[in-house]
């Protein structure tokens, strides 16, 4: 498995939301908690959580996060990773 970042997330909640969705579609997906803080509590850019999937589900994950994202199931405050 290539695994390959798509999408980042300030928010683990969201970042939870996106993994359910990606699995309940039938795409395997990881969230790699960046967060950088002594406390149990991280905002913004120091709170980034990022999302990979498998190179080969890489076009439908972005598909159906860029979906939620319209629909206003998750937030637009995420950026997808280039």
């Amino acid at each position: 498995m290539n695994l390959r970042e798509i999408y980042l997330s300030y928010d683990m909640l969201e970042a939870d939301l996106i993994k359910g969705l990606l699995e309940e579609n039938g795409i395997p997906c990881f969230v790699r908690d960046m967060t950088i803080s002594p406390y149990p509590l991280s905002i913004g850019k120091f709170a980034e959580k990022r999302i990979a999937v498998d190179e080969n589900d890489v076009e439908e994950a972005v598909r159906l996060i860029g979906e939620a994202r319209g629909d206003g199931y998750i937030s637009p405050e995420g950026a997808f990773k280039k």
